[in-house]
């Protein structure tokens, strides 16, 4: 019970620290995640922590490379494969040697072999986390796409040169010839083990969906289970588990098109499934960073050898050497990146050196230093695990510091009348297909009016008067109810029913805490005052009759509630078309979003009482093919250069989320 409660404290500290983000991004999320870390710390369950290396490989850093992997655009990265094996294997094994020689030197009491583990440790960049750090700057195409591309590659890299080191620092042997083979056998059968695992993986998958077994409670599951099976599968046949965990993503990537052949919803699902674990997990690792860094330090001074100032050095120099590394390894084209002029080039090689931050990988490594060695406490780990903290924390303050004052803002490249075009051009494609197709049913009315409101440019409808718009909507329906009723059109039984549905209507669209609690007393209190004396005596005739008729059969109580169901749609009708003539009333260009929201709540409402939900499954289907025929239009506009790419990824997130938003209104 408490492993479970220090997980949620981890996770909740996570949140906490991107809700922070959201309304003050100024710093980095990855420096507000260590904060929340530090302030964990102060926590007692926390007093003496200590995270199982295994299980974080395991249990996350697995995670996030399968995911890194299945987002990697395969073309690219077999078109920049040279480029990226001279980064990620090349490079890192020139770092790790040259790391752990200075720090050898430097300080002798850490034998070749813990150097050495050292500079595996610190080697490896992290792509997300170079993203967080640039997400208010333009970094160039190439640049970027090479940092992410490496990413995948230097982190087995750095894992496979640390086992060596530790299982040299362990055995106190290590043989130039058994050392390469050893690597070449870990890195090329992770690879091997990986694709197998994918292929067959992405084949059941692929069944699954020709099954129609493709419910999101089965491949959501599935798909987050398998970067678990092939890390342990890998492991346990003498490989490395976290590039067999890439591999496997990158199988998964290449096979999209095939694994898209499934319903919208599933693949919204998946998709907001993995950006939100992607984002816990490596939220937790900067947690777990922030977390450790004060026992620490309070380790390292109770050895009062003065070593914390020594190591802040050790981390800051060699900082720079593997910074200055990465310049003149791409400065001189040992890693090309296309540049079209001299100064273009130079840029990029200060944007790859800076950009080589460091993370997830270097914290997991660290953490991943055996606790005991020899049966005794495994000697420098604090120091180790301080130095790759202090690495990565220079590493992700340098280029936060820097890169704004070297590269252009990122603005929008798309102009808002542009994507306004954009939006009313497919749309009117889109309508027009439904027409073909589908004809003047009913179900092809409701969806062309769904996709009319994705003209709007405005993805956010304006509260106060989508509130306002609400408060009239209800005041004319209760208004035409208590006519309605003074009228003897109905009974105080069927009023008081109806008014649960209207109610029930107003709470749910009610925005905010204080707006609801008044809401609650207008229903509760007012109402009651307000009712006339003749509806009060006949709900007290209601509450006789029913106290009288308590031994009623069953099959009686359900053949009235059905005749009163029948009377409730018929009576629904006349409210709900004064609703709908005032709202097309207010109708107007700058209020469109507005007015369409509080008419699709009354809509909905209005087929769960009309009983014509039946016709749902007829317009989810005809808005699958909506979508995926507005999808296939901007691919085609892009494909042709009448759009580009950066308005055509516009307008595919505008469908992504009316897609989501569209679906989620049809099952409520």
């Amino acid at each position: 019970m408490e492993t479970a409660f220090l997980v949620l404290l981890l996770v909740a500290a996570v949140v906490a620290a991107n809700a922070i983000y959201a309304r003050f991004n100024l710093v980095p999320v990855s420096f507000l995640q260590i904060a929340a870390g530090m302030v964990l710390s102060f926590v007692p369950l926390y007093k003496h922590f200590e995270l199982e290396p295994e299980l974080f490989l395991f249990g996350i850093i697995a995670v996030l490379m399968f995911n890194d992997g299945q987002n990697t655009n395969i073309r690219k990265l077999m078109h920049q494969m040279g480029t990226t094996l001279s980064l990620s294997v090349v490079l890192a094994i020139i770092t790790i040697l040259i790391v752990g020689t200075i720090t050898h030197l430097l300080i002798p009491q850490f034998s070749l072999a813990l150097a050495l583990a050292l500079g595996a440790i610190i080697t490896p960049t992290d792509a997300v986390a170079v993203s967080s750090i640039t997400s208010k700057v333009l970094v160039p195409k190439e640049a970027m796409g090479t940092l992410e591309n490496e990413s995948l590659f230097n982190d087995a890299s750095g894992i496979v040169a640390f086992n060596l080191a530790i299982a040299t620092l362990i055995t106190g042997k290590f043989s130039l010839t058994g050392g390469i083979e050893n690597f070449l056998y870990v890195f090329i059968g992770g690879i091997f083990v990986g694709l197998i695992l994918g292929y067959v993986i992405v084949a059941i998958r692929i069944m699954l969906i020709n099954m129609r077994v493709d419910t999101p409670s089965v491949i959501v599951p599935y798909t987050l289970l398998t970067p678990f099976v092939v890390y342990l599968i890998a492991e346990a046949v003498g490989v490395s588990g976290i590039l067999s965990v890439v591999a496997t993503g990158l199988i998964h990537g290449l096979q999209q098109n095939r694994l898209r052949l499934t319903t919208s919803r599933l693949q919204i699902v998946m998709n907001t499934t993995w950006s939100i674990v992607a984002s816990i997990l490596n939220g937790t690792v900067f947690v777990l960073l922030g977390l450790s860094l004060p026992a620490v330090i309070r380790n390292l001074h109770e050895r009062d050898t003065g070593s914390v100032a020594i190591l802040i050095g050790l981390a800051a120099l060699l900082y720079v050497v593997m910074t200055l590394l990465r310049f003149l390894w791409t400065q001189f084209d040992f890693a090309e990146i296309r540049a079209w002029t001299v100064h273009d080039k130079i840029m990029n090689s200060i944007v790859m050196a800076l950009s080589g931050v460091h993370g997830t990988i270097t914290l997991a490594m660290a953490f991943s230093l055996p606790l005991t060695l020899g049966g005794t406490a495994f000697p420098y780990r604090n120091d180790i695990i301080f130095v790759a903290a202090v690495v990565i924390l220079i590493s992700l303050i340098v280029p936060t510091l820097i890169l704004p004052f070297m590269l252009p803002k990122k603005v929008s490249v798309v102009g808002e009348e542009e994507l306004t075009e954009a939006k009313s051009d497919m749309v009117r494609d889109a309508v027009k297909m439904v027409q073909s197709q589908f004809g003047a049913s009913p179900e092809g009315g409701e969806v062309i009016r769904i996709i009319e409101g994705q003209r709007s440019v405005e993805g956010r409808p304006n509260k106060s008067v989508m509130s306002g718009l609400f408060d009239q909507a209800f005041e004319i329906e209760r208004s035409t109810v208590e006519s309605m009723l003074h009228n003897d059109e109905i009974t105080n039984q069927e009023f008081n029913l109806y008014s649960k549905f209207m109610r029930q209507t107003v709470m749910q669209n009610a925005s905010g805490f204080r707006k609801q609690i008044i809401l609650i007393f207008k229903f509760k209190i007012i109402a009651r005052l307000s009712m006339s004396s003749k509806a009060r005596s006949r709900r007290k005739a209601i509450k006789r009759n029913i106290a009288n008729n308590r031994d009623r059969s069953r099959e009686e109580l359900i053949n009235r509630n059905r005749k009163l169901w029948g009377r409730i749609r018929e009576m629904e009708v006349k409210p709900y078309e004064r609703v709908i003539v005032f709202l097309s009333s207010q109708m107007t260009d700058e209020d469109e979003v507005e007015t369409g929201i509080v008419r699709r709540a009354f809509d909905q409402r209005h087929r769960r009482l009309s009983g014509t939900r039946d016709s749902q499954d007829a317009q989810n289907e005809m808005l699958v093919q909506v979508f995926q025929h507005e999808h296939n239009f901007v691919q085609t506009q892009v494909a042709s250069n009448k759009y580009s790419r950066e308005l055509g990824n516009e307008l595919y997130q505008q469908i992504s989320t009316d897609q989501l938003v569209s679906f989620q209104t049809i099952e409520d």
